[in-house]
């Protein structure tokens, strides 16, 4: 039976695209860049347990479930990067780039680090691959146990490698850069089980849809808003540079209460169609906003917008780097769509009723 599409996580999902950008923009001052690392990311890994459970993956079969995961996070993850490979290529050959630059990225590529913002696809892939072995096998609570195991002893294992990186060999180095990626996909796995149990144990609720609910509303804004000072006490996160702020426990909670109370929030507001069309490309978006250099380009016709009328404050400037980067990314989004949709983990348009759509309903998560 075909899974009716949640169009409120398409609305979350699109806030934390637009909340990586603003991250990824420079416009911001460094306390709320500081809160958006450590809350607009991490929402997706907890979505991704939430819609593994809306999908029931844990009755599927391994192998439908890791060729479907590959192709929707693995082969964008290739093509993007070499996309970005050959950018840089481009830009070293003006001269732009040095030659480091470039070989750095190619064996980002090779231990699957990711160049840019693409680390995050092979650790969710991970991440997901070893939550579902788990969770077949055992309990809830025995698979809560486990990733909380595996956390802790990335945590180590991280602060480890962070030692041995003083005097190692590029060798050395390039193990280190592939062993983070699994260490990265264990941070992430907290996240993904407490969106999965949240689902599962409330199916009815996440599933139903229905009138809106001030109750809900309100309840929404305040997890959302209570998530915030946790974060400003815990301080700097960055999952890519694996930095957890002062207590580590503070950024899952935290990010636990903002992300659900978005969710509230989004179940009960009317589905706004911005927010719908990033959210359900956000895999488009995440990985072109800045390595197809649109945030370079809205800072630079910003500041072209800012010399013709010298009077615009802070917050137009942010409006408009922000608002250029969203318009660019339309028909990137859109040429991606139609002719490229294996970069989005998609499959191959098909032709249905003189409509194009997607050939299988789940390739657009």
């Amino acid at each position: 039976m075909e899974k009716k599409r949640l169009e409120y996580m398409d609305m979350a999902k699109g806030a934390g695209i637009i909340g990586i950008v603003i991250m990824h923009s420079s416009t911001m001052p460094d306390r709320v860049v500081g809160w958006l690392s450590s809350f607009a990311l991490p929402l997706f890994f907890l979505i991704s347990g939430m819609l593994m459970s809306h999908g029931r993956e844990k009755e599927r079969g391994m192998k439908e479930l890791l060729c479907r995961k590959g192709r929707s996070l693995m082969i964008p993850f290739l093509g993007f990067s070499l996309i970005y490979i050959a950018l840089l290529i481009r830009e070293w050959r003006n001269g732009i780039y040095d030659w480091e630059t470039v070989r750095g990225s190619m064996l980002a590529f090779v231990t699957l680090k990711g160049g840019s913002v693409a680390w995050f696809l092979p650790a969710l892939f991970i991440a997901e691959c070893v939550f579902l072995l788990t969770v077949k096998r055992l309990s809830m609570v025995g698979t809560c146990l486990i990733s909380l195991i595996l956390t802790v002893m990335s945590y180590m294992g991280n602060a480890l490698l962070i030692e041995q990186g003083a005097v190692a060999s590029i060798g050395i180095l390039m193990l280190s850069d592939f062993l983070r990626t699994f260490l990265r996909a264990a941070y992430a796995l907290p996240l993904i089980c407490a969106g999965y149990y949240l689902f599962e144990r409330y199916r009815d609720f996440w599933e139903r849809g229905g009138a809106f609910s001030a109750g809900q509303m309100i309840g929404g804004i305040c997890l959302f808003l209570g998530g915030i000072p946790l974060s400003m006490v815990n301080g700097s996160v960055d999952f890519r540079t694996m930095v957890m702020g002062r207590i580590p426990a503070l950024e899952y909670l935290s990010v636990m209460l903002s992300s659900v109370g978005l969710l509230l929030i989004c179940k009960n507001s009317t589905p706004f169609k911005p927010l719908l069309f990033y959210g359900k490309n956000s895999l488009i978006v995440m990985a072109t906003h800045m390595d197809f250099y649109f945030v370079y380009y809205g800072h630079v016709l910003a500041y072209w917008v800012n010399d013709y009328i010298p009077r615009l404050n802070r917050v137009c400037f942010f409006v408009n780097v922000i608002g250029i980067v969203l318009i660019l990314e339309v028909p990137c989004i859109m040429i991606i769509n139609r002719f490229f949709p294996f970069l989005a983990g998609r499959r191959k348009m098909a032709v249905c009723r003189g409509q194009r759509r997607l050939s299988h309903p789940e390739d657009d998560r």
